[in-house]
């Protein structure tokens, strides 16, 4: 498989990774690591989260947008639900 984004520009570049987000092949230059939260929702409707938490591939594009929604909502930009 190779980097989406390499190929687009005219190179086949093997990809390291699979955008948790969109699907799309990343190769290590285009690639962003990061981590998530997992919660899960305990008696009461109390959201409790779960440690450690996940590793997280995105695609540039990707990695763009989530940053963007970061920016604008903080406090659930890094955190899924499990259940």
């Amino acid at each position: 498989m190779h980097c989406l984004d390499c190929y687009s520009g005219g190179r086949q570049t093997p990809a390291i990774g699979v955008c948790r987000q969109c699907g799309a092949a990343a190769c290590a230059q285009h690639v962003q690591m990061g981590q998530q939260s997992l919660t899960g929702t305990k008696p009461i409707n109390r959201a409790v989260t779960v440690d450690p938490p996940v590793r997280r591939l995105l695609c540039r594009a990707c990695s763009a947008a989530h940053q963007a929604y970061a920016d604008c909502c903080p406090q659930s930009a890094n955190t899924a639900r499990t259940s």
